[in-house]
Order: structure tokens, then sequence, then C-alpha cells
């Protein structure tokens, strides 16, 4: 295989299906060290992977052209092994698909649910558990936002 054809499969995987399956060119997303971009034969790793913007350079079926991707992503881990990258994370969503009315309705809810855990003085596990919720809302909503000035909607 010549170097400029090289990919990688991406495997995107949630607690209830695959949901993306694809040899790409490359990939970049957020880890809890910063941001890392996965071309072909990366080295081996195992990394947390923070709520966020996913980019991901896929093939078209000719081989020659390239289409860029953009999803958001929970919080999740990524696995690189032998040319294969699995990405398992809880949620992820295409940003042409985000809703920005949906999106800020669930980012009030969390944020309503943290104060109350604060006035209630719940526990430090439920507090981080609230609180990575609100972190995957404001992640999707700035996906939404990048999304939609790169396409000038």
């Amino acid at each position: 295989m010549a170097k400029e054809d090289a990919t990688f499969l991406l495997k995107m995987i949630t607690p209830e299906q695959i949901i993306y399956q694809q040899r790409v060119k490359k990939i970049t997303v957020t880890t809890l060290e910063g941001e890392i971009t996965v071309l072909p034969f990366h080295t081996a790793l195992i990394a947390a992977i923070k709520p966020g913007e996913i980019k991901i350079v896929e093939v078209s079926g000719s081989g020659s052209a390239e289409k860029e991707r953009t999803m958001a992503v929970s919080e999740g881990v990524i696995e690189i092994r032998d040319n294969i990258v699995s990405l398992l994370v809880q949620k992820a969503e295409r940003a042409e698909e985000l809703d920005r009315q949906k999106i800020e309705e669930a980012k009030k809810i969390a944020e309503q649910m943290i104060e109350k855990a604060r006035r209630v003085g719940a526990d430090k596990r439920e507090f981080a558990s609230l609180e990575t919720g609100l972190q995957r809302e404001i992640a999707r909503l700035r996906v939404y936002e990048k999304y939609r000035k790169r396409k000038n909607l």
C-alpha cells in the first residue's frame, strides 16, 4: 500500500451499537492529556477521551478525494492497536444533526441539577457525575457552533 493511500480502521462504539466503522485517513480527538491526531500505523495507545469534538478525515469511494466529518462525543476511551482505532463512548452525534435548542435545554437542566446537588450537599461522586453531564452539553454546544461557523450557516 502506497503511503498516500494509507488508512486505518476506525470503530466508534456506544453501549447500544457500533455507530461508525470505516477506513479513514486520520482522526483528531481530545484526551485528558490534550488533543491528539491519529494517523495510519500510530503507536499503540489507550487514553481517556474528554467530551468534545472529533474530526474524521474519510476517504471517498474512489480513494482520492477526502471528506472531513465532525462529531460530538461524550466521555470515553480510545484504543489504538494494529492499525485499528476503537473509540468507546457513551454517546456520539454528527455535527450536522445537533439541535441548538435541545442542547441548550439539556445544558440548563444539567446546571439546575448541579445547583440542587450543591444545596442538598450531594456526595463527591454524584456531583462529579453531574459535572460530567454539564461538560458534555457544553462540548456539544461548542461543536454545534464551530460546525455552523465552518459551513457559514
